[in-house]
């Protein structure tokens, strides 16, 4: 079994990628990817109405193994049903309280606040061995793979917690959780966890730092920063935080069949790469594209083609609209509250499979 990937990739070579993909809208790296900085070419392919590509979520596959098709169904619309039954504006009021009274590291903070908000749907509220292990996930495993701070995935740890997850689900199941082999019902559970929590937790890092540091990584500020918190739709906020900075920086597919995109063939076995990041930051089709500028929402007359923070078609989040909504409810409590004191250890964004905010502690130093 693995959990990962947890490899830092890096924010030198993130920027690199970034940088090429001005100048080329569609390139093999050297590696063999496809790289699709076309926003139309993206799209098509991601919505893959051929079957071309392969879209079952690093989550659901257990031990590196993709889930039967009908299992990643049930899985999906479990996620899509309990997130449907929730308040967004409830679960952020509860993520805003959590973060005030948070000390220490800003990504364990938001890793545990957004997983208290979504106590109830991932079944801690009613069983203290799951919240026990799930916490103990969070701190070790999770965090890790969050900010890239251990060169290896620690494969033990998360097979011991897996098991004893699996283990208390046997007769603790969440509501709706479908039935799964014992041997990979604590390993599908955790993975489900990190559906409700990794981008949430990773965009929550961004918010704060867009509302409440005085500086933003690779981006600038509107001409009059201090509207921000008071002035600019919630719902402006949240969009230009997944704008500038996507949790998911790139959609990654794995090719089924040989076809062409565009004027590349793509061969079975290689990888089809969306890159989330660059695209929403192309002056092609943003004005001004590194500028945290909220109001740019409210001139838009739909969202652009080129918005792809949760891809799109069948491997696209299936809680999009509700991170959307959370996250603006989120930006609304936090404009509402006393500021959260920041102070920034970190130079660089941690760059993993997840996009998130330098390292920083919370509370008064």
């Amino acid at each position: 079994m693995s959990f990962g990937p947890i490899r830092r990739t890096g924010w030198r070579g993130m920027r690199q990628l970034h940088r090429r993909c001005l100048r080329q809208p569609v390139f093999r790296t050297l590696a063999g990817s496809v790289v699709l900085c076309d926003s139309h070419l993206a799209r098509r392919a991601l919505v893959d109405v051929d079957g071309q590509l392969d879209h079952v979520p690093a989550f659901w596959r257990p031990g590196g193994v993709a889930l039967p098709p009908a299992v990643c169904g049930a899985l999906n619309r479990w996620v899509h049903r309990t997130l449907a039954a929730e308040d967004p504006d409830a679960l952020a009021a509860i993520t805003v309280d959590q973060l005030g009274a948070a000390r220490g590291d800003l990504h364990r903070a938001c890793l545990h606040a957004v997983t208290e908000a979504n106590s109830g749907p991932l079944g801690l509220d009613r069983e203290a061995e799951l919240r026990a292990t799930v916490s103990e996930f969070l701190d070790t495993v999770f965090h890790s793979m969050l900010t890239g701070s251990r060169r290896r995935a620690d494969h033990g740890a998360f097979q011991r917690l897996a098991a004893r997850a699996g283990t208390t689900l046997a007769t603790s199941a969440p509501p709706g959780f479908p039935e799964l082999d014992p041997a990979v019902r604590g390993e599908v559970y955790l993975r489900a966890v990190t559906a409700f929590v990794g981008a949430s937790s990773a965009a929550l890092t961004w918010l704060l730092c867009a509302l409440q540091s005085p500086d933003l990584v690779a981006a600038r500020r509107a001409a009059d920063p201090t509207a921000t918190r008071t002035e600019a739709a919630p719902e402006h906020i949240a969009l230009e935080t997944l704008r500038l900075w996507p949790p998911a920086w790139q959609h990654r597919r794995v090719v089924l069949h040989d076809h062409r995109i565009g004027p590349l063939s793509v061969l079975r076995g290689d990888d089809v790469v969306v890159p989330a990041y660059a695209l929403q930051r192309h002056p092609r089709y943003w004005p001004d594209a590194d500028t945290f500028d909220p109001d740019r929402w409210s001139r838009l007359p739909s969202r652009p083609e080129a918005f792809l923070p949760f891809a799109v078609g069948p491997g696209s989040c299936v809680g999009a609209a509700f991170e959307v909504r959370w996250l603006a409810a989120v930006a609304k409590h936090l404009a509402a509250a006393a500021p959260i004191a920041m102070t920034r250890r970190g130079t660089a964004p941690c760059v993993t499979a997840v996009f998130s905010a330098p390292e920083h502690t919370l509370g008064a130093g």
